[in-house]
């Protein structure tokens, strides 16, 4: 039995315990529309305290009347019926809980994720989501500003669900989504980057051309700037390189290792892919394969270097550096190396020591 099926045996064993309990939210649409999904919501009017002797759960939201039910092995999110109260900075729900399933429908963002479906299969419907699936609209339950003003996430969601169901976004919910766009500066970077790279890589791209036709991301400007340069066609990590390759400086959410690749990228970059550079970086190289059009020719330079790391050297590194002080010990080594590379001097203890002199007598 698939998940989904689990979870109509879950919310039917749920009733026979004396308490309603429905599949909600996204699982309920990708049903209807014949989408695969695995993230499998319920909603109960059965108390968290009872939720907990009936089943085990992973208390990962209780504060929020939200738990998770370990049934045959599988996760499934189970929430008591909530309304809000109120939103705090644009984004956080005050909820209590709520009576019936329609208040708790009220609460969510969009018509077609605030479809329930009983054990039956049958279908509740309070703000026509139905209709609106069926018609390919994105649209808010209520005020889309209100919506969009209790939590900004909602402006991104609303223009991810778009390009991954290829749906239109109404009017009057696009227009608030323009209207409410400063809010999104208020989001954490986690959050925003999260949905960027959701619509980055989703079905369609409809989503984006709503961005950057109506400025949505206006107050969040390097998320505008990476989506100008971003394509599906490049793993995560290489859109990263790609803000970097585009605007020689880090793109938002980025790890320690991945500033140092990135580092790595700007000096092949300002050093014009110099022979040196390209030798000092040929294990890293690969990591920019995916951006660089002349990947593959700089590989082959690669190859034909007549050395390949520093042990090749004729003379060791120590030995060179024997002869200076200072700074200038590695500058005689990175020029040594530059000229080998470069084919200007070969890698012979000769004529390595007849350059030194030279050097040494300048």
């Amino acid at each position: 039995m698939n998940e989904f099926g689990l979870g109509l045996e879950l919310i039917k064993y749920i009733n026979t315990l004396g308490y309603e309990a429905y599949l909600v939210g996204g699982c309920v649409r990708d049903y209807l529309l014949n989408i695969p999904s695995n993230d499998i919501d319920i909603t109960t009017s059965m108390p968290i305290d009872e939720i907990k002797t009936h089943f085990t759960t992973i208390d990962n939201g209780s504060s929020y009347y939200s738990l998770t039910i370990l049934y045959h092995n599988i996760s499934f999110e189970i929430t008591h019926f909530r309304k809000d109260l109120r939103y705090l900075d644009n984004r956080h729900p005050e909820v209590i809980y709520a009576d019936t399933l329609i208040e708790d429908a009220e609460r969510r963002d969009f018509t077609i994720n605030a479809l329930a479906l009983n054990h039956d299969k049958k279908i509740y419907d309070y703000f026509e989501g139905l209709s609106d699936l069926k018609n390919k609209i994105i649209r808010t339950i209520n005020d889309p500003n209100e919506r969009f003003q209790e939590d900004s996430l909602r402006i991104l969601r609303g223009l991810y669900f778009s390009s991954k169901l290829n749906f239109d976004i109404e009017n009057n919910t696009l227009n608030a989504m323009i209207e409410n766009r400063h809010l999104l500066k208020n989001l954490s970077n986690e959050r925003i980057y999260d949905y960027f790279i959701k619509l980055v890589y989703a079905n369609t791209n409809k989503g984006i051309k709503y961005i950057i036709n109506n400025n949505i991301f206006e107050y969040i400007e390097e998320y505008k700037a990476w989506l100008l340069v971003s394509s599906n066609r490049y793993s995560i990590d290489s859109l990263k390189y790609l803000y970097t390759l585009n605007y020689l400086k880090y793109p938002p959410m980025i790890n320690k290792k991945e500033k140092r690749l990135c580092d790595i990228l700007i000096q092949l970059i300002e050093n014009n892919y110099s022979n040196y550079y390209l030798y000092l970086y040929q294990n890293e190289l690969i990591n920019f394969k995916e951006i660089l059009d002349d990947y593959y020719e700089l590989k082959n330079r690669i190859i034909s270097f007549p050395i390949k790391n520093d042990n090749d050297l004729a003379i060791s590194k120590e030995e060179i550096t024997s002869h200076f002080l200072g700074v200038n010990k590695s500058l005689m080594i990175k020029k040594i190396i530059t000229k080998i590379l470069n084919n200007e001097l070969d890698n012979t203890q000769e004529d390595i020591n007849r350059y030194i002199r030279e050097i040494s007598y300048e």
